[in-house]
């Protein structure tokens, strides 16, 4: 998988919310937009047109309110991904391989960032230029589903389903390839002692390579 892509994937642990009625996704934006560190821990699934089984992977996700992203792999090599500011990075130890891209630079990656931050901040008439929205709410969980409008089709741009809970202790994403591959991350809040455990700006300044 390119780095670009694998890039592109990690975005879809920022904090997301959106249902269909304007009043209720303005009191769900406002409740669980996100104006903290969040720190997840995750398991993720790949199905890859070329694999012929499924790829799976674990480790931690951290996000910043300004849309500062760390993802932190440690099954099955250590990696870092991260988005800070304006600029991509990655860092793999084991194969001493370190990149860094201007998002400007990124083409489909790069637009896709900017649809995630919109999410983050609450910037709805942004990320309904790209994306049709639909949104159930059964009890105490939700499901938005993200559909590219049918003039972006063809552009790369991928289907996202998120859902969670009230509480946003647990996640599911499942992001589906225009070529039918796809990504899944089940999600769950990091205990205590998992937050102690990893600081965001050292891994961050891991992935630069200060």
């Amino acid at each position: 998988m390119s780095f670009k892509r694998s890039l592109f994937l990690l975005l879809a642990l920022l904090p997301v919310a959106g249902l269909a009625d304007e009043a209720v996704l303005t009191e769900l934006l406002a409740r669980i937009r996100q104006t903290d560190q969040s720190f997840f821990r995750y398991e993720e699934t790949r199905i890859l047109e070329l694999a012929s089984s499924p790829w799976h992977g674990q480790g931690y996700m951290l996000s910043g309110p300004d849309g500062s992203i760390v993802k932190l792999q440690l099954q099955p090599a250590r990696v870092i991904m991260a988005i800070a500011e304006q600029r991509m990075y990655y860092w793999d130890p084991q194969q001493n391989q370190r990149h860094s891209a201007a998002l400007g630079s990124a083409g489909p990656a790069g637009e896709q960032i900017t649809v995630f931050r919109s999410i983050l901040q609450g910037r709805t008439e942004e990320l309904q230029t790209s994306y049709d929205l639909v949104a159930e709410k059964q009890g105490k969980r939700w499901t938005l589903r993200m559909t590219p409008k049918p003039e972006l089709s063809n552009d790369e741009i991928p289907a996202i389903e998120i859902s969670g809970d009230e509480e946003d202790k647990q996640r599911r994403i499942l992001i589906r390839q225009a070529d039918g591959e796809s990504t899944e991350y089940r999600m769950q809040k990091a205990s205590a002692a998992q937050q102690q455990e990893y600081s965001f700006q050292h891994l961050l300044l891991e992935a630069i390579g200060e």
